[in-house]
């Protein structure tokens, strides 16, 4: 990779089932900066939710009953992920959903390697007593609408790119580097 190009992303689920998205939001850092965002909601399958997860994120299937699905959506969100890398905060459960969707409508997962935004804070901020994203957005200063994807992709860029400042690295991916964190494949 020659720039510095992370796309950080969030998802929002409708039930406990990761294939389950109804809305995602894309942050791009390129060169240090974020210079794009973007979101989408998306109808869930069926348009089913639970209520525990309303009473997370606060969407519900009013807002969705209209919305195209992922695979409908994936010719605009494709451009972001493919031969991308990804940032997550927990990227265990942003990139379960990618390989849950990609799954249930037979989309072929895209070439993406991503880090974990969680780690990178982790091991930047080790006195922080967690490393939650409203934690660590409160800490760096970084405003924070929790549980709304757009929000949640834009303070998961700045957590990278405050861990880069913080190590005094000279760029996000060398702070990946230089933390430790190891980037994945999908």
């Amino acid at each position: 990779m020659t720039s510095d190009t992370w796309v950080a992303i969030d998802f929002e689920t409708a039930t406990a089932a990761r294939s389950s998205a109804c809305a995602l939001g894309i942050a791009v850092i390129e060169d240090g900066e974020v210079t794009h965002t973007a979101s989408w909601l998306m109808r869930p399958p069926a348009n089913r939710y639970e209520r525990r997860n309303i009473e997370v994120h606060g969407i519900t299937p009013s807002q969705t009953l209209l919305a195209r699905s992922y695979a409908d959506l994936y010719s605009e969100i494709e451009p972001f992920l493919a031969g991308r890398y990804v940032l997550a905060h927990s990227a265990s459960f942003d990139i379960s959903v990618v390989r849950a969707l990609h799954d249930y409508y037979r989309i072929p997962l895209p070439n993406v390697h991503y880090a974990c935004s969680v780690a990178m804070a982790r091991r930047a901020f080790p006195d922080l007593y967690n490393h939650r994203l409203p934690t660590v957005c409160s800490y760096c200063g970084i405003e924070l609408n929790h549980h709304d994807a757009a929000s949640d992709a834009i303070a998961c860029a700045h957590v990278a790119l405050h861990c880069r400042d913080a190590i005094g690295a000279r760029s996000v991916r060398a702070a990946v580097e230089t933390l430790g964190v190891r980037v994945q494949r999908l």
